[in-house]
């Protein structure tokens, strides 16, 4: 029996959502004090997002002072989206069975000790490990944030709550390129690139010390975590994106063709195993019964187009700080147009109320993938203009794109599992943009290491990133209008 409450009543829409709406918070709990609650909370979206962004300006710095190989680069950035995605849904459950608030606490504390760790890192390999425990503690506490918004709020004030999220995930992205360029380059108290991961320490601080002025006392839920299921997934995944980021570097041995042939028994293990939760009604992490309709078309469509994003960032970086010697806060603030056309294109999605969404996908993707074909003309001709210019027509087609994406899946999800698809759908974004970076990125460590030049790899790998956002565009057209 589900228990209904002020905080953690009917689950949220958020990533962790599994059941309908909740109930209007209580008259008891200020308009003020739930505003104070959700703020305390956006913390953690803005530390999510940021250290996706800020790690890219960073990836050079901390090559050349860790000596960290290829793999060890992208598993920085695709290490730690991984871990986020497998644990969002785990997370989320975990804030219906506890409470979000203090879950929201035990993620954050594990974000920050996972923080000072990276800063503290003496060698690459303990940096990757440092950010895949960063990768859980964000599991754990932004679906928190979703569950807040949902529950803490009247119907009416939602969508304020939402955009709110929304804005502070966008400050995150933009911030992060603009911070990290900044602190690198003003090398502040000598700390170099170690200075991106420490930012996040006060921050988190000052959130953790705020919680318990915030937090609003409600129910809680008994439901599965689904843990054989977590496990399964990751070990499907794994063997599937670790082997792309660390073949090369390690000259393809026979043991990583085998553990990239595991991911398929491990796959339809994971696949038996949710079938058999779902029949004996135990939540599984991936209802088979949401694997309906046309929402599977929907999930191959965010997984096609979100799959080159941050391969995208972690390359353009590469080439911007090392093929073209711009400075960390050059190559930060290179990022402003493209930032700048997405956030203003996201906000006027909305208002385009004759055009569907279907139209809207097919011109998103088309646009982005001409972006992104114009990013791999700037660099062959090496002109700045060109490539500031090819990267607005980015952000343009990713504004386009992102919010109707969401939309139309959702849409075509199952009724019966509403709750679950929001889930879903956020874990398949965090997904395939770190299996992207892993895969997209053996295009550019291939061709840098045969001798070819970074500006040339750049744009390789930008082509192929193109190719993939034209695929996502015509598999749009399949969409119902």
């Amino acid at each position: 029996m589900t228990e209904r409450s002020p905080m953690t009543g009917p689950a949220a829409t958020g990533p962790s959502a599994t059941g309908p709406p909740a109930a209007d918070p209580p008259a008891t709990v200020s308009r003020a004090r739930r505003w104070a609650a959700l703020a305390v909370m956006l913390c953690g979206t803005l530390l999510a997002n940021l250290d996706v962004f800020i790690v890219v300006v960073a990836v050079p710095a901390f090559s050349r002072d860790l000596g960290a190989g290829a793999g060890q680069q992208q598993m920085v950035l695709a290490g730690y989206q991984l871990v986020y995605a497998l644990g969002l849904i785990t997370g989320g459950r975990l804030g219906d069975m506890y409470g979000i608030f203090r879950v929201f606490a035990a993620g954050m504390a594990v974000f920050v000790l996972a923080s000072v760790g990276c800063a503290l890192a003496p060698g690459a390999a303990a940096l990757v490990a440092a950010r895949l425990v960063q990768g859980a503690g964000t599991a754990l506490l932004v679906p928190q944030v979703y569950n807040a918004a949902r529950t803490l709020f009247r119907e009416r004030e939602q969508r304020a709550a939402f955009a709110a999220t929304g804005a502070v995930m966008g400050l995150g992205a933009v911030s992060g390129q603009l911070l990290g360029g900044w602190l690198i380059g003003a090398d502040l108290f000598g700390l170099g690139w170690r200075s991106v991961f420490w930012v996040n320490v006060p921050v988190g601080l000052a959130a953790l010390c705020a919680v318990p002025f915030v937090a609003v006392r409600g129910g809680r839920r008994r439901m599965g975590l689904d843990g054989a299921g977590l496990l399964l997934g990751a070990l499907a995944l794994a063997a599937f994106s670790v082997p792309p980021a660390f073949g090369r570097d390690l000259g393809w041995p026979w043991w990583i063709w085998l553990c990239l042939s595991l991911s398929v028994p491990a796959g339809a293990a994971f696949a038996a195993h949710e079938r058999r939760a779902q029949r004996r009604d135990r939540a599984p992490l991936l209802p088979p019964g949401l694997l309906t309709g046309r929402f599977p078309l929907g999930l191959l469509l965010i997984a096609l187009f979100n799959s080159g994003l941050n391969a995208f960032f972690l390359v353009l970086g590469l080439h911007l700080q090392q093929g073209l010697g711009w400075d960390p806060m050059q190559a930060g603030s290179a990022m402003l147009p493209l930032a700048g056309l997405f956030a203003v294109l996201s906000l006027l999605v909305p208002r385009l109320r004759k055009a569907s969404l279907k139209h809207l996908l097919v011109w998103g993707g088309s646009v982005a993938a001409l972006g992104y074909a114009a990013a791999a003309g700037s660099a062959l001709c090496r002109h700045p203009l060109w490539l500031l210019c090819s990267l607005a027509v980015v952000g343009a087609g990713q504004g386009l794109f992102i919010t109707p994406a969401l939309t139309a899946t959702l849409r075509t999800a199952p009724e019966r599992f509403t709750g679950s698809a929001s889930g879903v759908v956020s874990t398949v974004q965090q997904t395939a943009a770190a299996v992207g970076v892993c895969l997209l990125g053996l295009i550019y460590y291939g061709a840098v290491d045969s001798g070819t030049a970074t500006g040339t790899a750049f744009a390789l790998t930008s082509a192929a990133i193109a190719a993939v956002s034209a695929a996502a565009a015509a598999l749009a057209c399949r969409l119902p209008a």
